[in-house]
């Protein structure tokens, strides 16, 4: 281990305990996520010394926010999610308010972990709301952080990449935080930027962010090793082998300074996938077996399934089908148990494509059917984990408005007025309200409307197109406007074209006919690449039902700033732009 972290925890164990000084928690902070062991060492031994020495409770919790990141980056997920519930109703009851975001995100972390996203995302809600409103930047960061890595997980590469620019935007306001907590290293913002950049084929930019985590003074120990791992994915997905081979030579020599079994085992599970992809078939099977032996002592079930994957595939590549179908069958055990619908997903697609290779197409069309259902089953959990992300948020919106109203209930000082009074001043004072309540009522509705978007299943065509933006915008999720003018199809055809529409569109896709000359097809959760995706399945079925062969489908993507009326407008600048294009000198058409 570096001889520089050794000072460092033998200069923390001979401080007083009382007497910790801003750049010693700074320098635990930093070991924290480079040498996990190391610091969880040194805090056993500085709590010890807390014990016996009084000091300010201040100086606890943040040694606790310390020892939460610690088990967390060991792997040890129940223990992270104790110590944080428990510290964080202590914050609480000490009215220590700006510690709970911390520990908010320190159990949301350990419940992704888990697998468990419906319980991280209200977490990390609350935690993002209570760091803006507390002025904590190095909770927001790191709440904006994992929020984007759980929108990665999910597939929602749209708000994980706004949350990690916004993330790394924010971090020079860290330097300005007066009483400084946790925060994470700034080059693993880097480098989950680097990979969503990657996933959208930005692949100059992803490697200057990777190259700039790199070369950080804080890619020492576990950081390095992290960086230089997803360095090596990152060039091997590029197809450059010589860099790939010189970044994975360089996380070999990082190993040694892991400490702990499980970041190892963990490590070696990482490592033999690159080794896989490169065709090193042998050397990616003995890195698996020294995992898994780790993995399975330690129960660590998610890591296991995608070592068990990633073996049956090594097998299989071999040509011991037999080990290798036995080694996925226990992956999807696992995955059956834990409902980890990726993971059946990933498993049945190998097998899928194993059989298909192998001329076996019955068996390989069962693997297709089962992995089209777990798809399925893929998507309604997505659905439920972002419903879930709505009824957080409106939750605790709910929660701000009713603590404000009672905030000013309570500025009447009644102390003021003598006692006898107060019944006769309450009824006359609730009789006003009564009727200001009345003569206002239609406004109110629409007021409290506003504060909590829901589509009414009775609502008009329009009111639930407008209902559905509103819930967008609320959610920040992506959804666009198709628009189409049906003048050139007969009035009596329109009605059964629109049925044949609706069978290519999804349940939740709206369908309005606002008049004669405009239809209205809204595609929530859908971004402006997708949305060209069904306009090309739509515009085979218009065809068949208008004179032209050629179809303009106007389109726009939601912005912060739109209403319904503002994206029909730019909807239909765009069917415009589209007949100008179409034009009979031209021969392309939507």
């Amino acid at each position: 281990m570096d001889f520089r972290i050794l000072a460092a925890s033998l200069l923390l164990w001979l401080s007083p305990a009382y007497s910790l000084t801003q750049d010693q928690f700074n320098q635990l902070n930093q070991t924290v996520f480079q040498y996990p062991t190391s610091a969880l060492d040194s805090i056993y031994l500085l709590e010890k010394k807390l014990d016996s020495h009084p000091a300010p409770k201040i100086s606890k919790l943040r040694l606790n926010s310390l020892k939460c990141e610690a088990f967390l980056q060991l792997g040890e997920n129940a223990a992270a999610i104790n110590l944080a519930r428990l510290n964080e109703a202590k914050a609480k009851q000490l009215q220590l308010d700006e510690a709970r975001p911390y520990f908010l995100n320190c159990m949301a972390s350990a419940f992704v972990n888990f697998g468990n996203y419906q319980q991280a995302l209200p977490l990390l809600h609350t935690s993002i709301a209570l760091s803006r409103e507390l002025e904590q930047p190095q909770a927001l960061i790191n709440g904006l952080w994992l929020r984007s890595q759980l929108d990665a997980k999910v597939l929602h590469d749209n708000t994980a990449i706004e949350d990690l620019r916004l993330a790394l935007d924010l971090f020079p306001l860290i330097d300005k935080q007066q009483q400084q907590w946790l925060q994470p290293p700034l080059v693993y913002l880097k480098a989950s930027m680097a990979k969503q950049l990657m996933a959208d084929n930005e692949q100059q930019q992803a490697f200057a962010f990777l190259d700039k985590a790199l070369k950080h003074k804080d890619s020492e120990g576990k950081v390095a090793l992290s960086l230089l791992i997803d360095a090596a994915n990152l060039a091997q997905i590029s197809q450059r082998p010589a860099l790939r081979d010189k970044y994975i030579q360089q996380a070999r020599t990082k190993l040694a300074e892991l400490g702990s079994p499980l970041e190892l085992a963990i490590a070696y599970k990482e490592i033999a996938f690159i080794d896989y992809s490169s065709g090193k078939y042998s050397s990616a099977e003995q890195l698996l077996s020294l995992s898994l032996n780790t993995l399975k002592k330690q129960s660590h079930s998610n890591e296991m399934m995608a070592a068990l994957r990633l073996l049956g595939q090594v097998k299989l590549a071999q040509g011991s089908q037999e080990a290798g179908l036995e080694h996925i069958e226990q992956a999807i055990e696992l995955a059956k148990i834990k409902q980890r619908y990726t993971d059946l997903q990933l498993c049945y697609a190998i097998l899928a494509e194993y059989f298909a290779d192998k001329k076996d197409f019955e068996t390989a069309y069962d693997y297709q059917l089962k992995q089209f259902d777990a798809a399925q089953s893929n998507t309604a959990f997505i659905h439920s984990i972002w419903l879930s992300h709505i009824k957080s948020d409106l939750s605790r919106q709910q929660q701000v408005s009713v603590t404000k109203q009672s905030n000013n209930a309570a500025i009447m000082p009644s102390q003021l007025l003598p006692s006898p009074f107060i019944p006769i001043l309450f009824i006359l004072f609730s009789l006003i309200m009564f009727i200001a309540w009345y003569h206002r009522q239609t406004p109110k509705k629409q007021s409290n409307n506003k504060e909590l978007p829901v589509i009414k299943p009775i609502a008009s065509g329009k009111q639930r197109l407008e209902d559905m933006l509103t819930v967008s915008k609320h959610a920040n999720y992506p959804l666009s406007l198709l628009v189409l003018n049906p003048s050139e199809i007969q009035t009596c055809d329109v009605p059964i074209m629109i049925e044949q529409l609706q069978t290519k569109l999804r349940e939740h896709d709206l369908l309005f006919l606002q008049s004669e000359q405009q239809l209205l097809i809204m595609l929530p959760h859908t971004t402006e690449s997708g949305a060209i995706h069904v306009i090309n399945q739509l515009s085979d079925t218009v065809a068949l039902w208008q004179n032209s062969s050629k179809v303009h489908i106007g389109l726009a993507c939601m912005q912060q700033f739109d209403n319904l009326q503002s994206m029909i407008k730019r909807a239909n600048v765009s069917q415009l732009r589209q007949a100008k294009l179409n034009h009979p000198s031209h021969e392309g058409e939507i």
